[in-house]
């Protein structure tokens, strides 16, 4: 599938490639991460870049449904990132509960009070505290969990940022995109130069591999 660029990419301008632009985008965000989450006690942020903060804990049972996501466990990298996006909403539904999220909208949303929403900077932060607790906890084998991925396009949907991982055997780098979705329905995954390329949802379903 070839997906369109937006009229102007200025990741592209100013960076030459990926690689010259990947130690910015990565740390970008990464000053509000929870440097230790569990499912027990993790932090997360809301209301518009990371004005808002909460602290959810989860109970054994709820923990167990995630890991139900990865059961049977994958065979290979792509039957993992299949489960991570699936398992990215159902600690959304979960923390959506504790926080007074659950009705966050795709994008920057509408809300009569914006505590509520979370746009791309809550969201890549909280992604990637679900990302660490899963690969603690051992359920991400195929992959490497990163820092936050950054990008400045022109676009309907405006700059954003996303959580991130890699695969451990071919190091290829993948966006867990839940900015573009309501609270507790799948991320999408896709590689990380398509999403920094300007992929949006109006272009149809992102390439898996």
């Amino acid at each position: 599938m070839t997906v369109p660029k937006p009229l102007i990419t200025l990741a592209a301008t100013f960076c030459l490639g990926l690689g010259a632009c990947a130690e910015v985008e990565e740390h970008r965000v990464a000053k509000n991460l929870d440097p230790n989450p569990t499912p027990t006690s993790y932090r997360v942020c809301f209301g518009n870049s990371c004005r808002l903060h909460g602290r959810v804990s989860l109970t054994p049972e709820q923990w167990q449904q995630v890991r139900a996501v990865f059961d049977p466990p994958p065979v290979d990298a792509l039957g993992e990132r299949r489960a991570v996006a699936q398992a990215i909403a159902v600690l959304e539904r979960f923390t959506g509960e504790q926080t007074g999220t659950s009705e966050d909208a795709p994008g920057m949303g509408v809300h009569l009070n914006p505590d509520e929403q979370l746009d791309c900077i809550d969201e890549s932060t909280n992604s990637t505290s679900y990302l660490r607790m899963m690969a603690a906890d051992g359920l991400i084998k195929f992959h490497n969990v990163g820092f936050p991925a950054h990008r400045f396009v022109l676009s309907a949907w405006g700059p954003s940022n996303t959580a991130t991982m890699s695969d451990a055997a071919s190091h290829k780098r993948y966006a867990v995109e839940s900015y573009f979705r309501a609270n507790g329905e799948p991320a999408y995954v896709l590689p990380l130069d398509v999403w920094i390329e300007g992929w949006t949802p109006e272009d149809g379903d992102p390439p898996e591999t």
